[in-house]
């Protein structure tokens, strides 16, 4: 093999290379973690002593997109006061389609894909689905459907005052 078609091989073989790498890190950076029912329930542990408000949603569902920006707007304003707020997309398709869906809102709270047995463990019937959970750990109510941003922060401001 002479060297022009070594070199040629070469420059081939590392563009190739290069490709790859690029497109797997844009990917892994985009890349959202499946929460399985445990895993919730380990989480929401971790937060006692918070409210924690947990939204059960998918990018399909026009109520769940309404309300979005309002959870964002709540979070701002009571971050760092007592509030957690925790995101779980039931979406088919959840790679591909949250991450540019949740930047291109630019959600600033916790957003995780659903592990497959958190739907049935809540006997999600309508997304969304909002579950407020006290200070102490323990459901303080449950939304279904749209949840307005005046609505939701009205509840917080209760709730922080218990």
């Amino acid at each position: 093999m002479n060297k022009k078609v070594f070199k040629c091989k070469c420059f081939t073989f590392l563009f190739a290379v290069i490709l790859i790498a690029a497109s797997t890190i844009s990917y892994a950076e985009g890349t959202l973690k499946k929460l399985n029912l445990a895993e919730l329930n380990s989480l929401l542990e971790s937060n006692k002593g918070k409210v924690v408000v947990l939204n059960l949603w998918a990018t399909w569902c026009p109520p769940c997109r309404k309300e979005m920006p309002g959870f964002i707007n709540l979070y701002k304003k009571y971050k760092g006061k007592g509030i957690e707020i925790i995101g779980v997309a039931f979406d088919e398709n959840g790679q591909e389609v949250v991450p540019p869906f949740i930047k291109s809102l630019g959600v600033n709270y916790p957003i995780y894909l659903d592990g497959g047995d958190i739907g049935p463990a809540y006997d999600l019937q309508a997304y969304p689905t909002t579950i407020i959970y006290g200070k102490d750990g323990k459901v303080v109510n449950k939304h279904l459907g749209y949840l307005s941003e005046e609505d939701l922060d009205a509840e917080l401001s209760k709730l922080l005052k218990k």
